[in-house]
């Protein structure tokens, strides 16, 4: 895929023959992302399938509060897409650069270990913002349209799966890092979304099986 096409400008069929090519980009960063606005859209539609509805009036304001807040990560996710394919091409990039002279060799490991580190925020950004989501899907469930709980579900599940995903992309780039102070830093952070997440989905699946039943 062209890094100078906008994400707007391409079809899902573009992206989905772009990820299926034997390209490093777009990849699981970027499907990640996606995986994550489509969560996030998802909450949009139990929303507004809720809004106006009689016996709703009560949940209103937190319910366009949920809207507006999805919708922002819905937005940010998908510029995230484009921004994970950009910097993982840096990493290819910096591991293209010459390595004869020990001055070269030296310059190139630089560059490697600062793309790395780069090419980790995406991701990252992504697992975050996934589990944020993923607590809209929660409150969408207890306040949203029963009738609409199976996609609240799937909602919660591309959001786990985006942040899982996020979560394994930010670990490959660490995987070759020296900065071990900062690959500790990261790692914690990981452990504290994928912990919370896992608790969040638990209590999302009992409560729309329990509510289905």
């Amino acid at each position: 895929m062209s890094l100078d096409e906008k994400k707007d400008e391409i079809t899902l069929t573009q992206f989905l023959d772009a990820v299926s090519e034997g390209s490093a980009t777009p990849g699981g960063g970027s499907v990640s992302a996606l995986a994550g606005c489509l969560g996030s859209a998802l909450v949009e539609m139990v929303i507004n399938l809720s809004l106006g509805k009689k016996g709703f009036e009560a949940h209103e304001a937190a319910l366009k509060k949920i809207r507006e807040e999805a919708h922002s990560h819905r937005e940010a996710l998908a510029d995230t897409i484009a921004q994970d394919i950009n910097a993982y091409q840096e990493v290819m990039n910096a591991y293209l650069l010459p390595k004869t002279t020990e001055e070269e060799k030296r310059k190139r490991k630089a560059e490697i270990q600062k793309s790395l580190k780069k090419a980790a925020d995406p991701p990252l950004f992504t697992a975050a913002t996934s589990l944020k989501v993923m607590k809209l899907c929660q409150e969408a469930v207890e306040k949203g349209n029963p009738n609409a709980l199976s996609d609240a579900a799937v909602g919660a599940l591309l959001a786990d799966a985006a942040l899982w995903g996020g979560m394994f992309n930010v670990l490959i780039n660490l995987s070759a890092l020296e900065d071990k102070q900062y690959v500790l830093r990261m790692k914690k952070e990981l452990k504290r979304l994928t912990l919370e997440g896992e608790k969040i989905k638990k209590q999302i699946m009992a409560k729309v099986k329990e509510k289905i039943n």
